[in-house]
């Protein structure tokens, strides 16, 4: 009820940690520092507080909170999911408005939409915005069922940027999608050899200045289909012993393992848990 304080240790609990599965060969364990608790919300009128605190060390550290939570959601959705294309897609500045980055969202997923209707494809994604510094709009992201030959494959021969030109002579294979280019504009497209290396690098497009102009324009950070596989909760709780972190920051630790029964070692067993939980009871 307004009015009511919640005792903080109520509301937050310190030091939990969760074990996810990835892939079979992929287990994360994430130690946050402070986690809100299931059921407890923001008191009201405190997102309104925050938000007249735009200049101050508060709000950078709940924006650079925020910026982390979207990059491992992007990770999650990256690494989970057996994407076969990273591409980059651009507006044509002759038929459409290249800062409306709203329209050309809505317009895209329409036809990716129709197209999977009409070529019986079962296209996804996972696109992620770029502003440039004129305002104008482009896109990165991953895809998968998208059929090889529903692509062209670029030639030395062809007139490109010099960049392109250079990895094609390296034995790169690059390629457009005609369909998108006739109806959007350019487009260039490369098979995905590492998924874990591309799910970290996509998530260095999500920054500040992305960030501030995604809130002015109230949208979303990044777009992707419906029904992607996500991360599965293996475990939850307190820690046994030290984790030594391959990524740590002042919200979380992360620690990466291959193995299930590495990672659940680091985590109490469930019987050693029952016991204290029993011991505190009886005190």
């Amino acid at each position: 009820m307004k009015g009511l304080h919640v005792d903080r240790g109520k509301v937050y609990e310190s030091d939990f940690a969760t074990l996810k599965r990835y892939r079979p060969d992929y287990y994360r364990i994430t130690l946050h520092r402070h986690i809100r608790r299931a059921g407890y919300e923001a008191e009201d009128g405190e997102d309104e507080h925050r938000k007249g605190k735009k200049n101050t060390a508060e709000n950078e550290g709940k924006l650079e909170a925020s910026l982390s939570r979207t990059r491992s959601k992007i990770f999650e959705l990256a690494l989970c999911n057996s994407w076969q294309w990273f591409l980059t897609l651009t507006l044509n500045p002759e038929y459409y408005d290249r800062k409306d980055l709203n329209a050309y969202k809505t317009k895209l997923s329409k036809w990716l939409c129709n197209y999977n209707y009409l070529h019986k494809t079962n296209i996804k994604y996972l696109l992620i915005p770029e502003n440039h510094k004129d305002g104008s709009w482009h896109m990165h992201g991953l895809m998968m069922g998208l059929p090889i030959e529903h692509l062209h494959e670029f030639r030395e021969d062809e007139r490109l940027p010099i960049k392109m030109l250079i990895l094609i002579a390296h034995g790169h294979k690059l390629y457009s999608w005609p369909a998108y280019e006739k109806t959007f504009g350019y487009i260039s497209i490369s098979k995905i050899k590492n998924i874990e290396s591309v799910s970290k690098y996509i998530t260095k497009y999500i920054t500040k200045d992305i960030y501030s102009t995604r809130i002015s324009l109230n949208d979303h950070l990044y777009y992707c289909s419906k029904g992607l596989k996500r991360a599965e909760k293996i475990c939850e709780g307190r820690l046994v012993k030290e984790l030594d972190a391959d990524y740590s920051n002042d919200y979380v630790k992360i620690k990466t393992v291959k193995d299930i029964a590495e990672a659940r070692a680091y985590f109490i067993a469930e019987d050693e848990e029952a016991t204290q939980t029993g011991a505190e009871g009886k005190t």
